[in-house]
């Protein structure tokens, strides 16, 4: 990773692109190598200790705790982040990451009461609350529509320019396109292309990763 960048991991299903973010994000421990962030190795440590170290992640499927606010599924994230806020600091931090995508008005819902695009931007929130310094968005745009897409675009783009550096895992090439600074591109958990987005997607080995191999 280069520091400020949005870096798009991209490859078919089942390269190995939410595996990698959950290694990464302590979701799945890690049995072997290294993950060097920050000067420190990461690997094998307790996912609670990765997020203090400054690393936050979304999940592909929205994973709110249901019982609690939206407020309180935000605020939660931010007292055990890179900061380890205090509970009033915590919801403090909660409100402005609801207002920054959108979702100040619905801080006392239960997560239930959310639809699609609002369990996504909460899931970003969450993440955000934690303060990272290294954000990884696991197919954030998944189930959008179009403009909903636009918007998102939008937001991941702001966040970056706060200082933040993205891993981007998203199916949706128009916005890998429109976004990434790089793409690393795996297949069978192989890195089989790297470089900028115009260049690498038009390789032939990329695009016998997602098209296959003509036969007669």
């Amino acid at each position: 990773m280069r520091r400020g960048e949005i870096l798009g991991l991209v490859g078919p299903n089942g390269s190995g692109k939410s595996t990698l973010i959950n290694v990464v994000s302590g979701h799945y421990r890690c049995d072997g190598g290294s993950i060097v962030f920050g000067g420190r190795d990461l690997a094998r440590q307790e996912a609670h200790r990765i997020a203090r170290a400054g690393i936050a992640r979304t999940y592909q499927i929205p994973r709110p705790f249901a019982h609690l606010s939206v407020l309180q599924n935000v605020a939660l994230p931010a007292r055990f982040g890179r900061d380890a806020l205090d509970r009033a600091t915590a919801e403090r931090e909660a409100r402005y990451w609801l207002e920054f995508t959108g979702l100040a008005a619905k801080a006392d819902d239960l997560p239930d009461d959310l639809n699609l695009h609002q369990r996504k931007f909460l899931e970003l929130a969450r993440a955000l609350a934690s303060r990272p310094q290294l954000l990884l968005l696991d197919e954030v745009l998944s189930g959008l529509t179009p403009s909903e897409i636009d918007g998102a675009i939008r937001t991941i783009r702001t966040i970056r320019d706060r200082g933040a550096t993205i891993v981007f895992v998203e199916h949706v090439m128009r916005a890998v396109m429109e976004l990434t600074d790089r793409i690393v591109v795996l297949n069978y958990g192989r890195v089989i292309a790297e470089g900028a987005p115009a260049d690498v997607m038009g390789r032939p080995e990329v695009v016998t990763a997602y098209l296959g191999k003509p036969h007669a």
